[in-house]
């Protein structure tokens, strides 16, 4: 291994191992397949845990902690706010309570369109549908990135080819499949071709110019197949298209490495097939819980409403939804309720989660203690294990649903949706998605050069691959100093 080397890590949202692996076989990735084939890289597996969300899974490789963020949206019971990401991220209201005495894997370098600042001291404008809640002093602008793009005419000609070719092919791709009788999630095709056409490209460029201006280490997110996946799903033809531009983004920002820099490449979960929950009988899971608990008031982040106004309320009940998971927090405690708690607040609702056939599995807390429903039936020992068998290894499985269990920002109950082993049921409006269990969403990769001996093995979860890129980091970054 070259001394002296700065890391660059390229975030690839929301693709799984076996899809990379498939994109590489079958010619769709050719650059990242001669990555594999005369750089000797090696794409290895590890698992990112529960909940498998970007915000979960990016902290844990930032900052090696990602303990108490317990999905992409949840109710924080201490702020009394809600707690989101994307375009509307409201993490900052919360953030002060996060990350302190962690070591940054970007520390002094550059962080690009991430949720997380993760000590970079720039972030080149571009960060992940949000400005960063703690900016450095020499973090730019955002106009000081899409200036010098917009003003080269070589990036501009390739910015407009590519959003000319884009547009007809989303817009193709999208009547297709409604003439199909499939039914893409409108919301996330307008927001794929907002982050094909424009954010993937100006991220690309930031890249490129922390390279040039000598930043270690550099990471950047990627999240264009993500968003395209929520929005075809992840074996539609159109989504696995998408990996031709993801591919051709590691290829230019690898031909800039020179002798100054190392890459790898890496993603945070995977991505699995879904079934609109409202799609069986046209109602939300809101309407559903609204039936259990008659004149309550059902609220559902990112969804509908349910039940009489709040002022006519007899209660209230909240619910958080990522893919094929669900955070129902009760009341406004403020503070998680145990399970015995709560059926003695609300009985109808703990019988009516427990017993309904489209949760798989639910959980919740009893004196400190994890306790689990499947099939209506209180489980543990031998049938959770067999229960759990059915999405992954049921040791680790168990392990990483405890770890989400501890957290006090969990819900009172956490429920897990319906799983055939291929397809989920999605508690939002999406033909792909993850943050459950089961599948390929829990089963991310690095692709890393073998010669430089990473080991992903005992990696069960995203906060133990911190280590690992930071000794990584360190390892490549040995005698080097920034150019300046």
């Amino acid at each position: 291994m070259t001394a002296g080397r700065g890391l660059v890590v390229l975030h690839v949202d929301g693709l799984s191992k076996r899809t990379l692996e498939e994109a590489i076989r079958d010619g769709t990735m050719p650059f990242t397949r001669e990555l594999v084939e005369r750089e000797g890289y090696v794409a290895h597996p590890y698992r990112c845990g529960v909940p498998s969300t970007t915000p979960f899974a990016q902290a844990g490789i930032l900052y090696g902690d990602n303990s108490e963020i317990p999905s992409f949206r949840w109710w924080d019971r201490e702020q009394e706010v809600p707690v989101q990401f994307g375009a509307r991220s409201t993490f900052k209201t919360v953030a002060d309570r996060y990350f302190k005495g962690c070591e940054p894997l970007t520390k002094d370098g550059a962080c690009i369109a991430a949720c997380y600042p993760a000590g970079a001291a720039d972030d080149f404008g571009i960060a992940y549908h949000d400005r960063t809640y703690a900016q450095e002093e020499r973090s730019r602008s955002a106009m000081r990135v899409v200036a010098p793009y917009v003003l080269n005419p070589v990036h501009l000609g390739d910015w407009a080819g590519h959003t000319i070719l884009a547009l007809g092919r989303t817009a193709g791709d999208y009547l297709s499949a409604r003439s199909e009788g499939r039914k893409p999630a409108r919301a996330y095709v307008v927001s794929d071709a907002l982050e094909e056409i424009f954010v993937h490209h100006l991220t690309r460029f930031a890249v490129e110019q922390a390279m040039d201006e000598g930043y270690a280490p550099i990471y950047a997110g990627f999240y264009a197949y993500d968003e395209i996946a929520h929005a075809f799903g992840p074996d539609d033809g159109h989504t696995l298209r998408m990996l031709r531009h993801v591919d051709r983004t590691i290829r230019k920002i690898a031909e800039r490495r020179r002798d100054r820099y190392e890459l790898v490449v890496l993603s945070d979960h995977g991505q699995v097939p879904m079934t609109p929950f409202a799609q069986h009988d046209g109602r939300t899971f809101g309407q559903v819980v609204s039936d259990w608990l008659p004149g309550f008031r059902i609220e559902e982040m990112k969804g509908k409403g349910a039940g009489p106004r709040p002022e006519d309320a007899r209660g209230l009940v909240r619910l958080a939804y990522s893919g094929g998971l669900a955070h129902l927090y009760a009341g406004d405690s403020r503070r998680r309720l145990d399970v015995d708690e709560l059926r003695a607040r609300m009985p109808s609702l703990v019988a009516g989660a427990t017993a309904f056939e489209r949760l798989a599995l639910v959980m919740g807390r009893r004196g400190g203690r994890d306790v689990f429903w499947s099939g209506g039936e209180e489980v543990s020992g031998a049938p959770l294990d067999d229960v759990l068998s059915r999405y992954d290894d049921p040791d680790i499985l168990r392990e990483q649903l405890s770890r989400l269990n501890s957290f006090a920002a969990s819900g009172d109950l956490v429920m897990f949706a319906g799983w055939d082993g291929d397809r989920q049921l999605n508690f939002e409006e999406q033909a792909g998605g993850h943050g459950s269990i089961g599948g390929e969403q829990l089963h991310p990769f690095v692709l890393a050069r073998a010669d430089w001996n990473v080991d992903t093995s005992r990696v069960q979860g995203a906060h133990e691959l911190h280590a690992v890129l930071c000794d990584l980091r360190d390892r490549l970054g040995e005698g080097r100093s920034r150019a300046a």
